[in-house]
């Protein structure tokens, strides 16, 4: 017998799924030999769907399926209480008293008395008079840098190449080690240009994070220095 349009239009076939079993020790099983489950009933719904039977060729449309999760919510009703973890981090900004005698060089850095982080001194505290970030315990780490440099009027219009890197050094080798660059370029008369970089790292504890610019006179020291340039450095946990 054959289905009208909207018969073959959409079918719906719904296949019960048993309930996985919970393991039951061998005590319990001697008490009661019965399998239990404390988790409801699932079932998938297969949906039959069609378009229509009609093709340009008078052929009938194949129809297609698909397979549609339906489960019963689990404690639905019961109130879900939010918490939050307080994540220890450490923010840092240049120092505004920092007097750059060398066009480049290691940037120093300073807390941020206006953005107070929490247990800041649990993974990093300064080091190297105040140039490193030294890492105080294993563990994989996201860093972001952001340094903002200023360019008053000049008749020098030339073109002025801007680079800063995240360094890392370490016991195990000598040197620095070149993380993270980010490179920019500008020629304009007066201007000001942010540059930001982000990374995730594994780092070992001992190590230290060191910020190189290559034109740290430019650095913008007028007004909020902490939010145009900042150091910032917390655990990764990926889940």
């Amino acid at each position: 017998m054959e289905m009208t349009s909207e018969e073959a239009a959409c079918q719906v076939h719904a296949v019960f799924m048993e309930p996985e079993p919970e393991p039951v020790s061998p005590a319990a099983c001697s008490r009661s030999c019965i399998t239990r489950s404390r988790r409801p009933p699932r079932f998938f719904v297969a949906k039959e769907v069609s378009s229509g039977y009609k093709k340009e060729n008078g052929t009938k449309e194949t129809a297609t399926f698909g397979m549609q999760y339906q489960g019963v919510e689990w404690h639905s009703r019961e109130k879900t209480i939010q918490t939050q973890r307080i994540t220890s981090f450490t923010r840092l900004t240049v120092q505004d008293n920092a007097n750059f005698t060398e066009k480049e060089g290691y940037v120093p850095w300073m807390d941020t008395p206006e953005y107070p982080t929490p247990n800041n001194s649990r993974y990093f505290i300064l080091d190297d008079n105040n140039e490193s970030l030294k890492v105080l315990r294993d563990g994989t780490y996201k860093v972001s840098l952001q340094i903002t440099y200023k360019k008053i009027f000049s008749e020098n219009t030339s073109e002025i190449f801007l680079q800063h890197d995240i360094r890392h050094c370490t016991e195990a080798y000598d040197g620095a080690l070149t993380l993270l660059v980010h490179c920019e370029t500008v020629n304009l008369k007066y201007w000001t240009k942010t540059l930001f970089s982000e990374g995730i790292f594994s780092l070992k504890a001992g190590d230290r994070l060191k910020v190189w610019s290559n034109n740290r006179k430019l650095i913008d020291f007028k007004g909020q220095i902490s939010q145009k340039t900042a150091f910032v450095a917390y655990p990764h946990f990926s889940t």
